[in-house]
């Protein structure tokens, strides 16, 4: 495996979580990704994605796209070497790398063609680097274009921190603080993110809670681990997980503990799900 990771280019730390380059043999031909509190833009280097909907239809993806923050999973068929370069986009940092609103992007993956300006030209650039350290070089060199002057909405990044403190704040107190109306607290943040402050906050205390106290040894409590996630009880645990992973939460411990922490939300898988 090679495996490289770079932070964000100078002066898009508010916009990009982190960038890396990764070459690995699949664990299995199919992987369900779980809903995450971020955008992606892949840029794939190896044999062509396919991706399937509910009746388990396929799609091939294009060489490069970009997934937005997801409400669903998603389930793909890898090549049999992973070979990608891929954009971590932070809940509101979309406006450094498109013009596009995230309500065009949400719940969807697209071609980055229709989403990156210049992408073609990257694309070429990535597949002819001479090493991943190059690679990753262009691609910080390519966002530093895209996003020049991008600047975060302050309305935005304060909700997303308040309600990664404490997904179960009020909006309307939110909005009292900042102050904003209510109607414009949430049609800002969806202009920005493609999703609603509550829908945000659900998704974000489920992806804490996976790659969190899921991810603890041992025998698993759900009643006792709920409140450690933010939930009320392990009902409400077990609906998040229906929700998120199609799964039970057992379920997933289950897989995951196969594969170790990197499947918490790239969850290997031997055949399609039923039902996708």
């Amino acid at each position: 495996m090679i495996y490289q990771e770079r932070p964000a280019p100078p002066g898009l730390e508010s916009a990009i979580a982190r960038l890396w380059y990764l070459e690995v043999a699949r664990e299995r031909p199919y992987e369900k990704i779980l809903p995450q509190p971020a955008m992606h833009l892949i840029v794939n280097l190896s044999e062509p994605y396919r991706m399937f909907d509910r009746s388990g239809a396929a799609t091939p993806a294009a060489d490069a796209f970009v997934s937005g923050i997801q409400s669903e999973y998603l389930v793909i068929a890898s090549p049999p070497v992973i070979r990608q370069v891929v954009v971590e986009v932070r809940p509101g940092g979309l406006g450094a790398i498109s013009a596009l609103p995230g309500t065009e992007l949400a719940g969807r993956v697209r071609p980055a063609g229709e989403v990156v300006a210049d992408i073609e030209a990257l694309v070429g650039e990535l597949r002819a680097a001479a090493s991943p350290d190059e690679a990753l070089g262009l691609a910080s060199s390519a966002l530093l274009r895209t996003g020049a002057g991008w600047r975060p909405d302050p309305v935005v990044e304060a909700t997303l921190a308040a309600l990664e403190a404490d997904a179960e704040r009020s909006i309307g107190d939110l909005a009292a603080d900042l102050p904003v109306s209510h109607r414009t607290l949430i049609a800002r943040f969806r202009r920005a993110t493609g999703v609603t402050p509550r829908d945000y906050a659900q998704l974000w205390r489920f992806h804490r809670f996976v790659t969190g106290p899921v991810s603890l040894p041992g025998p698993t409590d759900w009643a006792g681990l709920a409140p450690l996630g933010g939930y009320y009880d392990q009902a409400h645990v077990v609906r998040a997980f229906h929700r998120y992973s199609g799964w039970t939460p057992t379920e997933y411990r289950r897989r995951v503990a196969e594969f170790g922490p990197s499947a918490a939300s790239f969850v290997p898988l031997d055949a399609i799900p039923s039902g996708a």
